[in-house]
């Protein structure tokens, strides 16, 4: 029987509070019954029904995160937290906010995670727990396969876009100076990949997971990556630093450590980034060709 998440969606601007109700399930088991069996037992363990985890995501777009019109939540991290909720017995209350909000929803305690497939970076661990990541990704610059664009130098005078808030942003701002291109912000990537490729801007700034997804359901989307990637980033769930947020933390780093071990993870992230691209080792940063020295830590 499928629990049901209670779906907020917050109107920051405005304060106000729009509620509707989902069910959402995950189809992530392990192949390895021995392991299954293993993780059942270490679940049952850590059964807590009476505990109460709000999650708060911005929902806008997969292979991350995706709440429909209708509360349904879909995504990486609508699955992760259908099998933490699971093997915890929490009561797991969704929350959608806008990306900035987000964290306002967090530092005023009325979400106790925020839940958005989030780039570990030195700025959140300085004022926020992080969990152990789940999983890496990277960021990279797109054009389209047609165009005379071969790296970033090309790009002078010309639009480039990027997601607000994503990692690769504070770089491509900083390298917009540097290369003299003008960054456009979108709420939503596959808007803006979808502007790349009617070519209303020359360029897109993303992590391979979204372009991925985004070629996987617009074939008619040729895009080429540039060779100069900006930098590689492990994602994690990032809670406050305070006496509950640190308990919480050390919950959730049991449980994921858990899925990391019998092959949920892999399962989850390899369903929705549509490429056998998982990390290994996905507690260490990975090493490729960066823009200057600024790998995220992990």
């Amino acid at each position: 029987m499928k629990k049901t998440k209670k779906f907020w969606a917050v109107l920051a601007a405005a304060g106000l509070l729009a509620a509707s109700f989902a069910g959402c399930g995950s189809n992530a088991k392990s192949d390895d019954s021995d392991k299954k069996a293993s993780s059942e037992s270490k679940s049952d363990d850590k059964k807590d029904s009476g505990k109460k985890v709000t999650v708060v995501t911005s929902g806008t777009g997969e292979p991350y995160s995706l709440i429909s019109d209708d509360g349904k939540w879909t995504g990486i991290d609508a699955e992760m937290w259908d099998e933490i909720e699971k093997r915890t017995g929490w009561e797991v209350e969704v929350k959608q906010a806008s990306f900035d909000a987000m964290w306002g929803e967090l530092d005023t305690g009325r979400a106790d995670v925020v839940a958005n497939c989030l780039a570990v970076k030195e700025e959140r661990t300085d004022k926020y727990n992080a969990t152990i990541p789940y999983y890496g990704d990277s960021q990279c610059i797109i054009v389209n396969d047609d165009s005379d664009y071969k790296t970033s130098d090309d790009l002078k005078g010309k639009t480039v876009g990027c997601t607000n808030g994503q990692a690769a942003q504070t770089i491509i701002e900083d390298m917009a100076k540097e290369k003299g291109f003008t960054v456009k912000l979108y709420e939503d990537s596959a808007v803006g990949m979808n502007d790349l490729k009617l070519g209303r801007i020359d360029a897109y700034a993303n992590t391979t997971t979204n372009v991925n997804a985004f070629t996987h359901n617009n074939t008619d989307a040729k895009f080429r990556f540039f060779d100069e990637q900006l930098l590689a980033n492990n994602v994690a769930y990032f809670l406050q630093k305070t006496d509950d947020g640190d308990k919480l933390t050390k919950e959730l780093d049991d449980v994921i450590q858990d899925m990391l071990d019998d092959g949920t993870v892999a399962k989850i992230t390899e369903k929705w980034m549509y490429a056998d691209k998982i990390n290994p080792e996905i507690r260490k940063v990975r090493k490729i060709k960066t823009y200057g020295n600024r790998n995220t830590v992990g």
